[in-house]
């Protein structure tokens, strides 16, 4: 059956290519598009040059030609080296074209280019993920690559041939709504549709005309153009990951490309439009140059460019974290992953070695991380000998020979910190843990108030950390790469194979998955092709392998998978789950934290089952995101309904996994968010301050045995801790009492509205920091929330 069904796809892409008008190899799939795609893409190719160039994308050309009249100028931007020698932020309310792979660049910037052209085939296939994921421009494609795009309201499709004068010379078309022709490179096309679309003044920037051919490069010639590929860095464009390393890319040709520019120079002599090389040096001499900064005067010049370059992209960073990098636990893989490509020489991490000890981490050169066991002294000498530019911490608690560690080198090396929380570990903590909580929290405090950045897990953490700590945080998760995750094959029939993979926390997730199975075993029993695969963590497996030893279709593994193995075992799956306990202790820990596989999961290609309170925040995240399928009630009828509604329709898991799909792609690009984290921590070494003030000690905390409800939080304390502080610094003055404020807000400001003096020190400690220090802005906001409860409390 599976034969004579590969039989008539065979015969139907034959058919397809017979009546193509397209029949050069450089026009048509390769094989690395499977044959349903490339039958289905075939089909996409037909409809468009029989039906929708007419119906569909000439009138929306010539609309938009209708829209830019009376736009006199327009930039058509290469993609070659000098671009990172051109401010390009002056271009953001011109008309701008771009093309290929200048999404790459378009993360630098706050605006996106009006058009984005795509015409080879091979830029299409092997960065179709990242175009689709590209918003904001119009796209314009030649309609033979409709069978690597679908229709999509930001497309459309043009009509582009092979040049008529071939081999003896180019063709510039001045209708481009009814034709364009091909010119050896994509830039041509950008000039064919900016002349039709009638701007007068059309300028090139970036287009360098000069190109090298590795060493290592590999050509094969398939057809009439080298197919190039390789494996080192591209050297001619803005970016290293352009070209090379598994991209495919068509011998240059720079003497046709030249050729082609001089044509089209000719057909746009005496019509009142003109092309200039406003690029900033290449080898492109066949258009009259104009100077960028004479059409922008107050552009950053070329030296200026290159001195905002100059300094390391990547920051010496120590990394102070319990999870080592790459260790398969979540917050281990986020920092593998956000971390990756940070050179080895410029990255240290502490983490926590077994139960008590600690680890130096590094990346080890070939993509992943090694460990060297170390103690206290080993440790510190360690981030003294390293230098490092800034510091990157998440606090955690019940670590405490890694946090006092960490304090300690926070002050000693004086460096620019990074805060980041992952979970709401201070709600829990303060509910399970009392004692241990009054001695994490000014620590905590101290930490977020001179931090120069404060990094969250998610929006919905950012928020309520804002408005709790009064300090800003920016959110950061994990991400996946489209090159990473290529379509699977469709969804068909009923069988429904659901994979987790993560953990198995009391406090997080085993009661939620547990139920899922106990759905699962029902549904199998009574005949229904379902199965929930479960891949843990070891020690999870040991605390939870007799409740699932009674379930005949549930399997529990602890296997440790390759990055490559584990994106294959996810994408092999038909359903994928994320799963949260109801109960409202969990929730307390997990109400703001973001799964650290959900964009994984989006990406897979499965439909994604998910099972938790919507209070959390990465249900709700779905549930306002329209993706995958959500029950968010305790209910194991509402489960089996979801179950065997999506094992009844492999169309809608389709229909809703392609949608998570470009959701992921467009939304947790690991790549953009790479680059997030490293100018966040550039930005955060550049300023050069840094470090945390001298720690005090706080609190004499109840002895263990004290229940934490008898815990003393009197008047009487406050006073003796604040009449402790006002004999010290200011600093040590208002850290204290913004310790006090958070945890006996009564007690102490009746303290400061008896103690007139102790009042008055505190206003002189105001008066001396800066309007914007934020330990003053936060310490304020504490004391005007005392006025507003109607306390006696007023500010000087």
């Amino acid at each position: 059956m599976a034969n004579d069904t590969e039989r008539a796809l065979e015969l139907e892409c034959q058919t397809l290519l017979a009546g193509s008008p397209y029949r050069s190899p450089i026009f048509l799939p390769t094989d690395k598009i499977a044959l349903p795609d490339k039958v289905r893409g075939l089909r996409h190719v037909a409809r468009i040059c029989s039906q929708d160039l007419d119906a569909v994308y000439r009138p929306r050309l010539r609309a938009l030609r209708e829209q830019f009249k009376g736009r006199t100028r327009c930039f058509l931007i290469g993609n070659g080296p000098s671009l990172n020698e051109t401010d390009l932020s002056v271009l953001k309310d011109e008309v701008t074209f771009a093309v290929n792979g200048f999404f790459l660049k378009a993360r630098e910037l706050d605006w996106t280019p009006t058009f984005y052209l795509v015409e080879d085939h091979l830029v299409a296939e092997d960065r179709a993920e990242e175009i689709r994921a590209f918003k904001g421009p119009v796209k314009l494609f030649p309609a033979y690559l409709g069978y690597v795009f679908e229709p999509c309201e930001d497309t459309i499709f043009y009509n582009h041939q092979p040049r008529k004068s071939y081999p003896h010379g180019f063709d510039f078309s001045m209708e481009a709504d009814r034709i364009t022709y091909t010119g050896c490179t994509v830039t041509f096309s950008m000039m064919q549709i900016a002349a039709w679309l009638g701007f007068e003044e059309i300028y090139l920037v970036g287009v360098d005309a000069s190109y090298v051919i590795p060493d290592d490069a590999q050509e094969s010639k398939d057809y009439g153009v080298g197919v190039l590929d390789m494996k080192s860095d591209d050297p001619n464009h803005f970016h290293p990951d352009y070209f090379g390393k598994g991209y495919r890319w068509h011998d240059p040709q720079v003497d046709k490309m030249i050729e082609a520019y001089g044509e089209a120079r000719r057909a746009l002599t005496g019509t009142g439009q003109m092309i200039y090389n406003a690029g900033i040096g290449g080898q492109l001499d066949v258009f009259e140059r104009r100077r960028f900064h004479d059409l922008f005067p107050h552009a950053r010049k070329p030296e200026e460019m290159r001195a905002a370059q100059s300094g390391p992209a990547y920051p010496r960073l120590l990394v102070l974290d319990m999870t080592a990098s790459g260790n398969g636990t979540a917050t281990g893989e986020i920092k593998s992953n956000l971390l990756a490509g940070w050179p080895a020489d410029r990255l240290l991490q502490i983490a926590r070695h077994s139960w008590d000890g600690l680890a130096l981490v590094r990346p080890d050169g070939a993509g992943g991380w090694a460990q060297s066991v170390c103690g206290q002294d080993d440790a510190r000498q360690a981030a003294q000998a390293f230098e490092p530019d800034a510091v990157l911490y998440r606090p955690v608690p019940d670590v405490p020979w890694l946090h006092g560690l960490a304090m300690e080198l926070l002050h000693a090396l004086g460096k620019p910190v990074i805060a980041w929380m992952m979970d709401d570990w201070p709600s829990d903590l303060a509910g399970r843990d009392r004692d241990q909580w009054l001695a994490l929290e000014p620590d905590l405090l101290r930490l977020l108030t001179h931090a120069q950045a404060r990094l969250s897990i998610c929006e919905a953490m950012s928020a309520n950390f804002e408005a709790r700590y009064n300090a800003p945080f920016t959110a950061l998760a994990n991400g996946v790469r489209p090159r990473d995750w290529p379509a699977r094959a469709p969804h068909e029939g009923r069988r429904l194979r659901i994979r987790y993979a993560g953990g198995l926390a009391a406090n997080m997730q085993r009661a939620s998955v547990l139920q899922v199975a106990r759905v699962v075993e029902k549904l199998g029993q009574a005949g229904h092709p379902v199965t929930l695969e479960i891949n843990t963590k070891p020690w999870c497996l040991r605390e939870t392998a007799q409740d699932y030893a009674r379930f005949a279709h549930t399997r529990l593994t602890a296997e440790n998978r390759s990055p490559e193995a584990y994106r294959d075992w996810m994408q092999r799956a038909d359903a994928t789950l994320i799963a949260y306990n109801f109960d409202a202790a969990s929730l307390r820990y997990v109400r703001y934290s973001m799964a650290n596989k959900l964009p994984e999961c989006l990406a897979s290609g499965a439909v994604l089952l998910a099972h938790g309170p919507q209070e959390a925040a990465t249900i709700d995240y779905l549930k306002r995101h329209d993706l995958g399928v959500v029950i968010d009630h305790e209910s194991e009828e509402a489960l089996e309904a979801a179950i065997l509604e999506l094992m009844d329709d492999p169309r809608r898991r389709q229909a809703l996994a392609d949608e998570a799909r470009a959701f992921a792609f467009e939304h947790h690009d690991l790549d953009a968010l790479h680059e997030a984290l490293r100018a966040c921590v550039a930005e955060a070494a550049r300023s050069r301050k840094g470090g945390l003030p001298e720690a005090f000690q706080l609190y004499e905390l109840p002895p263990p045995s004290l229940p934490a409800q008898a815990a003393p939080v009197q008047t009487a304390q406050a006073q003796d801790i604040l009449e402790a502080a006002a004999g010290q610094s200011g600093e040590m003055l208002l850290g204290v009492l913004l310790a006090e404020l958070l945890l006996r807000p009564e007690a102490t400001r009746a303290r400061l509205c008896e103690d007139v003096s102790l009042m008055e020190q505190v206003d002189s400690a105001l008066d001396s920091r800066p309007e914007d220090d934020r330990l003053r802005a936060h310490l304020l906001a504490r004391l005007r929330a005392g006025e507003e409860a109607g306390g006696q409390l007023r500010l000087a």
